[in-house]
C-alpha cells in the first residue's frame, strides 16, 4: 500500500476514533489496563523478590565460606593462613514469661564481624558476654521490655536487653542475639564456621578440594557463595513469571480482540458504505487495523504511566505488607518497554481477525445491519476441549522435562501448555453460552432479556468471557504458587497438639488447668499422667508386628537393621483423656483389653509388649506382658498427648502405676489463638512454675500482601467485565430504543445490564480455576512439590468475581435517556 493510502486510512480510522470517543475509550481502557497491570506486577515483583546478594549475605554475612559439621581444629587445616573463622549459632529456644513460654529463634554471632548482614542492629549496642542479649521488635511486645530491661530464656540464666535487631529477610522474626563467647550457644566442637579468607584466596577452590574424587560427595560441608548451596528465600520464580507473563498477553490480545469486535459491529453501515464507493477488502481492513495501532500505541503509553502510580503509592508500605525489608521501586527499560511492546502488539494481532471480518463481510449485508453467521458453537466445543487435551499432555511432558534438566524445552512446553489451555476453555465459551439461552425461560424479565442477549451474541461476548477468565486465571495461579510453596515449606512441621487444644505445664498445672477450664467454650479437659515402675526399674512398649503404610515392617535402627516400634509414654484411659484424644469410640476396646496406639502416621499393630525392666543392669528384661493393640492415626507428634491408651486392668497386670502429673490439656470449641494461650496463661501463673503453650503452626509472612493482590486482582477483573458491559450496551442501543418504545423502565434496563455482567463474569470465574490450576500444577510437579488449591483465590473466583461485577454493574450504569430514544425514533421517521 503506498504512503498516501496509508495517509488516508489513518485519517479514517482518527476521524471513527474522534466520532466515536466514548466507544474509542472503552477499547483504550481495556488495552490499557492488562499493560499497567503489568507494569505495576512486574516493578513490585523485581522489588519484593530477594536477589541473590541478599540472599548470600542473610546466610552468610560477609564471609566468604559457610562450614557445618566440622571443629575449628579440622576446619583450619583446609584454609590459607591468615583466615579469619568465626563461630554461630541457631536453634529453636524458649523464652520464659509469665504463666507461658513462647518459642524463640535464639542466635549467637558477631555482627561487627563476618555476620554483619545476616541481623540488622537497630538500636542500642551489640551483647557482650553472658548477662546479655540483644532481642527483636517481636520479642520485646512479647516480653513487655525496653532497653534496659531483662529477659529469661529456658535454660539460660536471666539477661539484660541492650539492644534491638531485626531479620530483615522477616521482620516479625522472634530473634534473641547472644554474644557468641565461650561458654554460650555457638561454640560446639562440631559446629557452624563463618570464614572470611585473605585476599587473593580463591573460595570455591577450596570447596572443590573437599570433594571425595570417587564418590563426587564433598568431605563435610562447606559452601561458597558460588557453589550453588544457598537457595535464594523466595524460590526460582522465573518459571512462574514467564507463565503468568505469558497469560497476560494472551489476556491482553483478547481484550482486545473482544474490543476492536464490538467495534466493528457498530461500523457496520459505514463499512458497507465504503465498500459500496469502490474501497477494496484490503482497504476495509486497513481501516481497521490503522485504528488499532491507533488506539495500541495511545494506550500502551498512558498504560506504562498509570501502571507506576500504583507501585510508587504502595512502595511505603512493602517492607509490611512482605514481611521484609525491601530496597527502593526497581523500574526498568525492559520492565517499562516490555508491557507497552506487548500490550501495542496485543492490539495488533487482535484487530487482524476483526479486519479479515470487515473485509469478507458482504457489502448488502453490511448495509442491512444485519450480524455476519457466527460458526456453529458446537464446533467452538470440540476445538476447545481438543487444545484443553493438548494444554494438559505439553505440562505433563514439560513438567517430566524440567523434572530430569532444567533445559529450556520443559518451560516452553508448560508456558505452551498454560496458553493453550486458557484459549481452549475459552473456546467452550460459546458452547456454555449457547446452553443458557434455554435456561432463559426459568427467569424473571430482566434475566431471560440478558441471557438471551448474551447467548445470541456470543462471537462478541465469547471473547469477553475468554478475556475475563485469562485475567482471574493468574490470580488463581499465583494464588496456587503461593500456597503451594507454603505447604511445602511447612511440611517438616507437625503438631504436637490438636488445633482446638492448649496444655497447662509444670508443677501447679492439674490446679491451674482445672481452673483454665471453666469456661464455656472449652469442651474437655484432662491430666495427662504417665504410667511408671517402680525406680530404678523402667518399661517400655514394642509391637513388633507393626507395619507401616505400604506393608514393611516399620524400623528406626542404624544401617537398616530391624529394631521393633517402641513408646513409652502409657497412660490409663478416663473418658476426659479419650475425649482429649479424640478416641471415645475405643472405650468399650480398651474396657475389654486392647491397648489403642495413638499414631502420627499411617501403621498398623495387632499385638503389643509391655517389656519390664526392672534391674537395670540385666540384659534380659525381667517380663513382658502381651496385649492385644489397635493403631489410630492421629497425626499429632508424642510429647503431649500419650502414644498409648490402655485400661486400669491392663496397667495392674503389667506392675504399672501412675506417675507424676505436670500436664492439664484443655480441648476447646474453637481453633486456639494468642489470646486463648494469654487467658490460659494468667492463670497459670497465679501457681509457681506454671506456664501454657499450644501447638500453633508455623506463620506465614506475606498474607496480607497476598490479600492485596486478589484485591487488586478482582478490581481489575470486575473493571474488564464493567468496561465490557458497556461495550455490549453500546451496541445494543436498537434494543434499549425498542425496550424504551414498550415503555421499560430505567431499572429494568439497568437490572439487564447487571444480569449480562452476572453471566459474562460467572462463566469466566468458573472456567478461570480450571484454566489457573493447570500451569501451576505442571510447574509444581517438575519439582515435585505439593500441589495445594487456593480456596480465597478458588472462592473470589467463582462468587466474589460476578457479585461484585453485578454490584458495580447495578451502580455504574447509565442506560440512554428516555429522549434519546424519542429523538432517535422521530430521526428515522
Amino acid at each position: 500500500m503506498s504512503p498516501s493510502g496509508i495517509r488516508a486510512l489513518t485519517r479514517v480510522a482518527r476521524r471513527d476514533i474522534t466520532r466515536n470517543r466514548g466507544r474509542s475509550l472503552l477499547v483504550a481502557l481495556l488495552i490499557l489496563l492488562p499493560v499497567a497491570a503489568m507494569v505495576g506486577a512486574i516493578s513490585i515483583h523485581r522489588t519484593t523478590q530477594p536477589t541473590q546478594d541478599q540472599t548470600d549475605v542473610a546466610q552468610m554475612g560477609r564471609a566468604d565460606l559457610l562450614a557445618v559439621g566440622l571443629s575449628e581444629t579440622e576446619l583450619r587445616t583446609h584454609l590459607p593462613a591468615g583466615s579469619r573463622v568465626e563461630p554461630i549459632a541457631w536453634e529453636d529456644g524458649q523464652l520464659v514469661l509469665p504463666g507461658v513460654k513462647p518459642s524463640v529463634s535464639i542466635r549467637a554471632m558477631d555482627l561487627s564481624g563476618l555476620a554483619q548482614g545476616m541481623l540488622t542492629l537497630t538500636e542500642g549496642r551489640l551483647p557482650s558476654g553472658v548477662g546479655e542479649v540483644a532481642i527483636s521488635s517481636f520479642v520485646a511486645k512479647l516480653a513487655g521490655t525496653t532497653l534496659g530491661g531483662q529477659v529469661t530464656l529456658d535454660g539460660l540464666p536471666t539477661a539484660t536487653v541492650v539492644g534491638f535487631v531485626e531479620n530483615p529477610a522477616y521482620l516479625s522474626d522472634r530473634v534473641v542475639l547472644l554474644d557468641p563467647g565461650p561458654g554460650l550457644v555457638g561454640t560446639p566442637e562440631f559446629g557452624t564456621w563463618l570464614i572470611g579468607l585473605p585476599e587473593g584466596a580463591d573460595p570455591q577452590a577450596i570447596v572443590d578440594s573437599r570433594i571425595d574424587p570417587t564418590t563426587g560427595n564433598p568431605n563435610g560441608n562447606i559452601q561458597s557463595r558460588e557453589s550453588g548451596g544457598l537457595d535464594a528465600l523466595g524460590g526460582d520464580a522465573s518459571p512462574s513469571i514467564m507463565v503468568l507473563g505469558t497469560l497476560a498477553l494472551v489476556e491482553a490480545a483478547l481484550i482486545a480482540s473482544a474490543a476492536f469486535a464490538v467495534g466493528i459491529r457498530r461500523r457496520q453501515r459505514e463499512l458497507g458504505l465504503l465498500a459500496a464507493v469502490g474501497a477494496s477488502p484490503r482497504q476495509l481492513a486497513g481501516t481497521v487495523v490503522a485504528e488499532a495501532a491507533i488506539l495500541g500505541l495511545i494506550a500502551s503509553v498512558v498504560g506504562v504511566a498509570v501502571g507506576l502510580v500504583g507501585p510508587l503509592a504502595l512502595t511505603p508500605f512493602l517492607d509490611q505488607l512482605t514481611e521484609r525489608r525491601n530496597g527502593p521501586l526497581v523500574v526498568d527499560g525492559l520492565g517499562l518497554a516490555g508491557p507497552a511492546m506487548i500490550g501495542f502488539a496485543a492490539a495488533m494481532i487482535a484487530a487482524i481477525v476483526p479486519a479479515r471480518t470487515a473485509a469478507n463481510v458482504p457489502v448488502l449485508m453490511s448495509l442491512s445491519g444485519r450480524r455476519p453467521p457466527v460458526a456453529p458453537a458446537r464446533r467452538t466445543l470440540r476445538l476447545g476441549l481438543a487444545m484443553v487435551a493438548f494444554s494438559v499432555g505439553m505440562t505433563v511432558a514439560g513438567a517430566n522435562l524440567q523434572r530430569d534438566s532444567s533445559d529450556s524445552i520443559g518451560l516452553l512446553l508448560m508456558i505452551g501448555g498454560a496458553v493453550l489451555g486458557t484459549l481452549g476453555f475459552g473456546a467452550c465459551g460459546p458452547w456454555l453460552l449457547e446452553r443458557l439461552e434455554g435456561l432463559a425461560t426459568r427467569l424473571p424479565l430482566a434475566g431471560r432479556i440478558a441471557f438471551r442477549d448474551t447467548a445470541r451474541a456470543r462471537s462478541r461476548s465469547s471473547p469477553i468471557v475468554t478475556a475475563v477468565l485469562a485475567a482471574f486465571a493468574a490470580t488463581v495461579a499465583l494464588g496456587t504458587f503461593t500456597v503451594s510453596r507454603d505447604a511445602e515449606n511447612a511440611a517438616d512441621w507437625q503438631p504436637w497438639l490438636y488445633p482446638d487444644q492448649l496444655v497447662v505445664r509444670g508443677a501447679g498445672a492439674v490446679e491451674a488447668g482445672i481452673e483454665a477450664a471453666r469456661s464455656e467454650d472449652v469442651l474437655a479437659g484432662a491430666p495427662i499422667t504417665d504410667l511408671v515402675v517402680e525406680e530404678p526399674g523402667y518399661f517400655w512398649i514394642e509391637a513388633p508386628g507393626a507395619l507401616d503404610a505400604e506393608g514393611k515392617p516399620i524400623n528406626y535402627g542404624p544401617d537398616d537393621l530391624y529394631v521393633p516400634f517402641q513408646v513409652q509414654d502409657v497412660s490409663v484411659a478416663t473418658p476426659e483423656l479419650l475425649a482429649i484424644a479424640g478416641v471415645e469410640s475405643a472405650a468399650a476396646e480398651i474396657e475389654a483389653g486392647t491397648a489403642i496406639i495413638l499414631s502420627d502416621r499411617p501403621m498398623t499393630a495387632d499385638v503389643i509388649e509391655i517389656v519390664i525392666q526392672e534391674d537395670p543392669e540385666a540384659i534380659e528384661p525381667t517380663s513382658r506382658v502381651q496385649v492385644a493393640a489397635r493403631v489410630v492415626v492421629i497425626g499429632i507428634l508424642g510429647g503431649v498427648l500419650p502414644s498409648a491408651i490402655v485400661s486400669q486392668a491392663v496397667a495392674d497386670r503389667a506392675g504399672l502405676r501412675a506417675g507424676p502429673t505436670q500436664e492439664f490439656v484443655i480441648r476447646l470449641d474453637h481453633p486456639v489463638t494468642e489470646a486463648d494461650v494469654s487467658r490460659a496463661a494468667t492463670v497459670a501463673d497465679r501457681f509457681p512454675d506454671t506456664f501454657a503453650q499450644a501447638s500453633i503452626g508455623p506463620e506465614r509472612p506475606g498474607q496480607e500482601f497476598r490479600l492485596l493482590m486478589i484485591l487488586a486482582a478482582l478490581l481489575f477483573a470486575v473493571s474488564v467485565t464493567g468496561i465490557a458491559v458497556a461495550l455490549g450496551e453500546a451496541e445494543s442501543r436498537p434494543e434499549q430504543r425498542s425496550l424504551l418504545a414498550l415503555g421499560a423502565d430505567p431499572r429494568l434496563r439497568r437490572r439487564i445490564a447487571a444480569s449480562r455482567a452476572a453471566v459474562l463474569a460467572g462463566l469466566a470465574g468458573i472456567l478461570a480455576v480450571p484454566a489457573g490450576l493447570l500451569p501451576v500444577w505442571g510447574l509444581l510437579a517438575s519439582r515435585d512439590a505439593p500441589f495445594v488449591v487456593p480456596l480465597l483465590e478458588v472462592s473470589g473466583s467463582v462468587a466474589a468475581l460476578p457479585i461484585l461485577a453485578v454490584i458495580g454493574t447495578w451502580l455504574f450504569s447509565r442506560p440512554i435517556p428516555d429522549w434519546a430514544a424519542f429523538r432517535s425514533i422521530g430521526a428515522s421517521q
